[in-house]
């Protein structure tokens, strides 16, 4: 235990200075991890052998990160179709493993094994963004998820407190327990979250404005930060990451972009700067099961500007959410999910929204209104009518609620199965 502690705390340290690191230095330390990765992942990875020989690709042909479109890429139904002694390093003793599962957004979950020093990784690159805003040691965080996550012996000390709570919860006892606790931290989804603001703003209780509040794991549109700003007093701090390779891009105190972790990750978009393209990412720190060049199935912008907050990270100007969830169209186009967060996520009057696609030509979109609003849905229907090709029928209904996804979380865009 003392020794996970100490790596975690070294890794961590390492990466929270990295920030300020010139972009020349942060390339090279890239290319070196990624070198050493590539080698051992050939050696001692089947999975990685058969794939790169497939490909006629061998390491020893990478020098710079100039050679990464000609290192293959590892897709999630590839990893899924490899037996875990092929994808894990020779060697390995997987009882000795911690398996971690997605959330299975595609109905397909996807589980990974961990040696230690990886469990050490994952904690020290998550803790990294609370870091990078503020957060101490003696901190008391409330988190809400669907499963309680690991408690530590130092916890019982004050060192890193937190209290876990089930989002199955009533929103009110989420309430009840931050007015009580007093949180200097807030972490949830941002569905959670704005549960947490609608509920703190129908109660009498004293609510201290959390010092840091981090919107993960979902979404957080425009009127979510607006509600949660102005009931909690705390603008959250969007974070992204996936449960493969734990959090790598997170929004700085200008809250303008995505700053990448280039230390622990190498970030790809495979298109212009400007414009949306398929993700890719490689956790340079991962090696019991590596995870090289994959393809995430989300759509991003890389930036070509250095944010004003003086750190030399990489920069994702925007976030598309999942390739998969775009929409049909009867010409074979597709509308992304952006469409709808610039028409819907804006709107005052609209506390949560979700768009349905029955087939091609229909689509449903239910919208929670913040009040009671009869001009609501008809503004609704003709901003949309605007985005949509005529022969698509629309139909928008007001509703109380819109219920979760069996993982937690709440799909903005679903389209036609």
């Amino acid at each position: 235990m003392l020794q996970d502690a100490l790596t975690t705390l070294g890794l961590l340290r390492a990466a929270v200075a990295s920030s300020r690191h010139a972009p020349a230095r942060l390339r090279r330390t890239q290319e070196t991890s990624l070198a050493r990765l590539l080698a051992h992942a050939y050696d001692r990875v089947p999975l990685y052998r058969r794939l790169y020989d497939e490909a006629g690709f061998h390491p020893s042909s990478f020098r710079t990160l100039d050679d990464l479109e000609r290192i293959p890429r590892l897709t999630k139904s590839r990893l899924r179709a490899t037996p875990p002694e092929d994808a894990v390093a020779a060697g390995t003793d997987l009882a000795q493993c911690t398996t971690v599962s997605t959330s299975g957004s595609t109905g397909m979950p996807l589980q990974l094994r961990l040696g230690r020093f990886e469990r050490c990784w994952h904690r020290a690159v998550a803790w990294r963004v609370l870091f990078e805003h503020g957060y101490r040691w003696t901190d008391r965080t409330l988190e809400i998820r669907m499963k309680r996550g690991a408690s530590y012996a130092v916890q019982r000390f004050g060192v890193a407190a937190k209290d876990w709570v089930s989002i199955l919860a009533p929103p009110e006892s989420w309430v009840e327990l931050l007015a009580r606790r007093r949180h200097d931290v807030v972490i949830a989804g941002a569905g959670t979250l704005h549960d947490l603001a609608v509920a703190a703003a129908a109660t009498r209780l004293p609510i201290r404005p959390p010092r840091l509040i981090v919107s993960d794991s979902e979404t957080l549109t425009p009127a979510t930060r607006r509600l949660v700003r102005e009931t909690l007093g705390t603008d959250p701090v969007d974070v992204y990451g996936l449960v493969e390779v734990s959090d790598f891009a997170w929004q700085c105190e200008r809250r303008a972009g995505f700053h990448v972790s280039a230390a622990s990750h190498v970030v790809e978009v495979d298109a212009a700067p400007g414009r949306p393209g398929p993700l890719v990412v490689t956790a340079l720190g991962m090696r019991t099961t590596p995870i090289i060049r994959y393809e995430t199935g989300d759509l991003a912008e890389m930036s070509t500007e250095a944010c004003g907050c003086g750190r030399g990270l990489p920069l994702l100007a925007r976030l598309h959410g999942r390739a998969v969830e775009s929409l049909a169209l009867p010409d074979g186009g597709r509308l992304r999910w952006p469409v709808f967060h610039e028409l819907l996520g804006e709107r005052a009057d609209v506390a949560r929204w979700q768009v349905v696609q029955h087939d091609p030509l229909t689509i449903v979109v239910r919208v929670v209104p913040m009040r009671p609003c009869p001009g609501t849905i008809p503004a609704v229907q003709a901003a949309l009518r605007t985005a949509l090709p005529a022969e698509v029928a629309i139909r928008v209904e007001a509703v109380d609620a819109i219920p979760r996804a069996a993982n937690g979380k709440q799909r903005l865009v679903v389209p036609a199965p």
